[in-house]
């Protein structure tokens, strides 16, 4: 059997979720420059050669953006959850997350109609992800506070004083 694989025992849960957000943001930061590049024209081979990753990949990641886009190629903006994320790992701090977030026209998730009938989906909105984030504690209490107030007063149509 080969050594056993060095694990720090009871590592810290900020430790975890920086780790955790690190991930997912990498994935997002690899999905922007693929679309990206292939928007620019760059051949897929290139971009496969200078990501390290094979040409299959990158196709099916195009591939996978235009389904998700009604068969359009386009870049997503960052996602609440992805602000949030950046904030975790230490890319930005609470402050420029919460200054963020709160400029953000927060959209309601809603059920879909076909012919006037609801369908059996839900489409998430911004605001789907702002209480994912809290019931998943990866907002505080007084962040969600925050950012409900700036939605409240967004809605009213007052502008927040400086």
């Amino acid at each position: 059997m080969g050594r056993p694989v060095s694990v720090r025992r009871g590592a810290p849960i900020t430790e975890l979720r920086k780790v955790g957000a690190q991930r997912r943001l990498a994935a997002h930061r690899e999905l922007s420059v693929i679309v990206a590049a292939t928007l620019a024209g760059r051949p897929q081979t290139a971009i496969a050669e200078l990501l390290g990753v094979s040409q299959p990949h990158v196709s099916r990641t195009i591939a996978a953006v235009k389904r998700q886009n009604d068969g359009v190629l386009r870049e997503a903006p960052l996602s609440v959850l992805d602000i949030v994320d950046e904030r975790d790992a230490g890319e930005i701090d609470t402050a420029t997350m919460v200054e963020t977030l709160s400029a953000i026209d927060h959209t309601e998730g809603h059920v879909p109609e076909m012919n006037d009938v609801p369908t059996d989906a839900y489409v998430r909105g911004s605001w789907d992800d702002i209480e994912l984030a809290y019931q998943q504690d990866k907002l505080t209490y007084e962040e969600y506070e925050q950012l409900f107030q700036a939605r409240r007063v967004r809605g009213r149509g007052i502008t927040a004083k400086a």
